[in-house]
């Protein structure tokens, strides 16, 4: 454990600093709780359309109204090579060893903060301004049918490179624009809306039929305001908060469902849980134990054991799991290893099985480094083709009905334990 990070029993102002250079919000007195917006949060406040949302979508999760928090930020008793958190510099062991804050406080603060960066970080404004922004690039690109990159739409329009960026991003995205090039500096107009469309009128048609409308940037930026869903997996293990019933509990009260995200080694708190979240993934990252260490570097004895033995539990719970792979290529996914994954998750019987593709981003950039690996970044990444050519090999050897697919998130679900006819939208916390 880092010692100027913790002193006297308490998680210091040093060890706060390391996170709130971020968007990182560290909450409560003792300081081992915390919140972050994710990406998809914003993604939705740009238009307030599903097409924005994130793939718990399909579990009825609306990303501006999700609150992605932990109650336990600096503890894990993993070290994954997948993790994108700093658990180089952010992690201060397997144990939790401060107090733990009330949970009613907890998240009284997490609201609060949530509701301040709404206001002042991911404002109203930002989002009615992206909204004209983009008519005026689609205008500007429709009279001047030549290439355009960031920096000429910024200086001719007198529009900031950031505010061009998101909003260009926004346009490719839904391809009103394309690239013109192969290093992706330089748009035009799409051809089919070009020989099409011939005033700003017809732009604008188009963007509020397609994309979105000030009515609904504003009708969504209002809702966010109000969380309704709490995804418990944002840093640490989340089992490890010795008040993690009453944590659950206190957000059913307030009628808002709940995701937990646990890496499984913690049996002993899955039974005790007597407040059940609204679904409990449980991270299956191997198939085997000699590759679950070399992909989570447990700092427990008996780690491999442990998870099986949660695997166990899931039976018996009454409230809807997931088995979650997270997949690296080339180093826990592979055809060779589908039949192994089939046998533990037949023998857990979760309600669904998620394979969903680490994100290369944020520390999980340094993946070679903890691998000691000479080998490429994109070694190890899984595209969605890859993914999705795994994911129906897998739904034919396993006889599991592949549910939904997400290409943005590269996530795939299967339906186990459930009707693949019956829609998986959670009703009630």
């Amino acid at each position: 454990m880092k010692s100027n990070f913790i002193e006297n029993g308490k998680i210091t102002n040093e060890f706060v600093e390391t996170y709130t250079k971020t968007t990182y919000r560290i909450i409560g007195p003792n300081k081992h709780s915390a919140l972050k917006p994710c990406h998809w949060l914003e993604q939705k406040l740009l238009t307030g359309r599903s097409n924005r949302n994130c793939y718990k979508g399909i579990f009825g999760v609306e990303s501006h109204r999700c609150l992605q928090n932990t109650p336990s930020l600096p503890f894990c008793n993993h070290q994954c090579v997948f993790c994108w958190r700093d658990i180089e510099l952010g992690a201060l062991g397997g144990d939790f060893v401060v107090d733990p804050d009330d949970p009613k406080e907890i998240i009284d603060e997490m609201i609060r903060h949530q509701q301040d960066i709404l206001k002042n970080h991911l404002p109203l404004r930002r989002y009615l301004d992206n909204y004209e922004i983009m008519n005026d690039i689609m205008y500007y690109m429709l009279t001047k049918k030549e290439q355009h990159n960031i920096n000429s739409l910024s200086q001719t329009l007198h529009i900031s490179k950031n505010k061009i960026e998101r909003a260009v991003s926004l346009l490719k995205n839904q391809r009103f624009i394309n690239n013109t090039d192969e290093i992706l500096n330089n748009y035009k107009i799409d051809d089919e809306i070009s020989c099409c469309i011939d005033s700003k009128e017809e732009i604008q048609m188009l963007i509020n039929r397609e994309l979105t409308t000030p009515e609904e940037i504003m009708t969504t930026h209002y809702e966010a305001m109000t969380p309704n869903h709490a995804a418990i997996s944002l840093d640490g293990e989340p089992l490890l908060y010795p008040k993690i019933n009453e944590y659950v509990q206190e957000f059913r009260n307030r009628q808002m469902t709940t995701f937990i995200v646990s890496n499984g080694t913690l049996p002993k708190a899955i039974e005790s849980l007597s407040s059940l979240p609204s679904q409990l993934y449980i991270t299956l990252p191997a198939c085997n134990e000699k590759l679950y260490k070399k992909t989570c570097r447990p700092m427990i004895k008996d780690g491999w054991n442990n998870l099986i033995e949660s695997l166990n539990l899931i039976n018996s719970l009454t409230c809807r799991t997931v088995i979650r792979l997270t997949a690296v290529k080339n180093l826990n996914l592979a055809l060779s290893m589908i039949p192994e994954y089939i046998k533990l998750i037949e023998r857990a019987n979760p309600t669904f099985f998620e394979i969903k593709g680490f994100t290369l981003q944020a520390k999980a950039l340094l993946i070679k480094n903890r691998l000691k690996s000479q080998e490429p970044l994109q070694y190890y990444f899984p595209d969605y083709n890859y993914l999705y050519q795994i994911a129906l090999k897998f739904e034919e050897m396993s006889g599991f009905p592949l549910i939904y697919t997400n290409e943005a998130s590269r996530d795939f679900l299967f339906a186990v334990n459930w009707d693949e006819n019956n829609d998986p939208k959670i009703v009630h916390p």
